[in-house]
């Protein structure tokens, strides 16, 4: 068995997002503006609402721009919408039961762990997707 060297060009990409939505092939100041989007989020510490409303924000200043911080922005805000629900929704099911208000304490604080970690991902040239909603913006896109 011989091994046969590999064609001439690029070699194909393991990333399932198309090119324009690989962080890659991003520019820094692209990277840097998906950096925010995820950062975004924590603004949720500050005012009710805030995760949702920040990555809203750079999503509607940017998506003409660059098809990359529209993504990043997007899944952000799509996820932290998500997540909103399943607090809140954990919140009321404590009232009832007493036992979910630490799970509604620890999904909101996971949320916001996950969206620094989808940061520095990005930031550092890294694809990076949301578990629940990453493949469901990048066909909706």
């Amino acid at each position: 068995m011989t091994d046969q060297p590999n064609p001439p060009g690029p070699t194909p990409s393991a990333s399932p997002l198309p090119p324009e939505l690989q962080a890659a092939n991003a520019s820094k100041d692209d990277r840097t503006w998906g950096m925010v989007a995820h950062l975004a989020a924590l603004g949720g510490i500050i005012l009710p609402f805030g995760s949702i409303i920040g990555p809203l924000i750079v999503w509607i200043a940017k998506k003409d721009q660059s098809p990359f911080v529209a993504y990043h922005a997007k899944q952000a805000m799509w996820f932290q919408i998500f997540t909103v629900i399943i607090v809140v929704a954990l919140v009321i099911l404590g009232f009832v039961t007493c036992v979910t208000f630490p799970l509604g304490a620890l999904a909101g604080v996971g949320s916001l762990a996950y969206a620094v970690y989808g940061a520095i991902r990005v930031n550092d040239a890294k694809d990076f997707e949301y578990y629940w909603v990453g493949g469901w913006v990048r066909k909706s896109a």
